[in-house]
């Protein structure tokens, strides 16, 4: 008799699992974009999103512990960017296949041209 183990399927099952769920929301989504093109932290995303600070970080960690990102401290910012090396595979493919889409789009252009305004006015420099 072979007993074959189904362990290593249910942990991608989870993982697919917890990539989707955080890439359920559209907001995440447009969010999870500026940051395959940018570094940015939460003083930046409060000028682009008309989220309050807290949902703000709460939509950064789900994507954060689902693999997308990576973060540091910069003085008192928080600083996130997309993580093309996670070791989510999933994450990786999403993150290649998300950099290469949705540029036309013209929330995501809205989006962008807020977040140049936001690097122009010199946000996270101001709130250090």
């Amino acid at each position: 008799m072979i007993v074959l183990s189904c362990k290593p399927m249910d942990n991608d099952l989870k993982k697919i699992k917890i990539v989707a769920k955080a890439l359920s929301d559209e907001t995440r989504i447009r969010m999870l974009k500026l940051l395959t093109e940018k570094d940015i932290c939460i003083c930046e995303m409060e000028e682009i999103f008309p989220l309050s600070k807290s949902q703000i970080s709460r939509n950064l960690k789900m994507l954060m512990e689902s693999g997308f990102l990576k973060r540091w401290n910069e003085g008192k910012c928080v600083v996130y960017v997309a993580d093309p090396a996670s070791t989510n595979l999933y994450c990786r493919t999403l993150l290649e296949m998300l950099s290469g889409s949705l540029s036309k789009l013209e929330l995501i252009i809205q989006d962008r041209q807020k977040l140049q305004k936001v690097i122009d006015n010199k946000v996270r420099e101001l709130r250090k």
